[in-house]
């Protein structure tokens, strides 16, 4: 018998005891430490982060689990407080498996420097999370296949601010049809954990006329950032 099998046995037989005690009217029962630890591993392990990885790395939710070569899940600090939402895996990022790679990182890289962050104080994770066909825009279905993982991500990470780069995550987060110009920069609640958007460092690269609204938005969130984090 396996360890896993093992495992799924035990939990199962405590289920069925615990129904069983509740049948004959008891309701309570003291446990030991052990126990208790043996259910919080039980449970974390059923319900927490890396179970939800595991199920984004075999998604077949949405066609683009049939054309991807991996899903890109995130990567980064997993207790800083920081996300950084983006927007869908290019061509490298598939191939990588990880969010922001080559020319663009570098830049998101001196875009953060600006306010005196780096990359590796957030946890980055794309809102949608396969490559699209040539690089278009994920469509809403792909969107909502997606969204759930996204808010899971935010329930399990707990951040304390999040900065969203790009289009998608305002359909992710917001799912609303107002235009980009009437939400960047300014501060929305989702799950009531401020979030500034901007735009996409690969959006900013082939429109440089943009970089003046990015910064204006970037100093925004620098300033959520000293307001949350100056007492920690």
């Amino acid at each position: 018998m396996s360890k896993e099998f093992s495992q799924i046995n035990i939990i199962e037989e405590l289920k069925n005891y615990f129904f069983y005690l509740q049948e004959l009217g008891i309701n309570y029962i003291p446990a030991t430490e052990e126990l208790k630890r043996f259910l919080k591993l039980e449970i974390s392990k059923e319900e927490g982060i890396e179970s939800l990885k595991e199920k984004v790395l075999k998604c077949e939710k949405c066609p683009l689990s049939r054309i991807r070569k991996q899903p890109v899940w995130g990567e980064g600090s997993l207790t800083s407080g920081l996300l950084l939402i983006t927007e869908y895996p290019d061509k490298d990022e598939d191939f990588y498996g990880r969010p922001f790679t080559g020319s663009v990182e570098d830049f998101l890289k001196r875009m953060l420097f600006a306010i005196k962050l780096r990359k590796e104080d957030f946890f980055i994770t794309p809102s949608v999370k396969c490559k699209t066909p040539g690089g278009r825009p994920p469509e809403d279905e792909e969107i909502s296949a997606c969204r759930p993982y996204l808010f899971k991500q935010i329930k399990y990470l707990k951040p304390k601010l999040i900065l969203a780069m790009g289009f998608t995550p305002v359909k992710s987060l917001l799912e609303t049809k107002e235009p980009f110009s009437n939400i960047r920069g300014k501060v929305f609640k989702v799950k009531d954990i401020p979030v500034v958007f901007t735009y996409h460092p690969n959006y900013i690269l082939k429109n440089p006329a943009v970089k003046r609204m990015v910064w204006e938005d970037l100093q925004v969130f620098r300033k959520l950032y000293e307001e949350i984090f100056k007492n920690t």
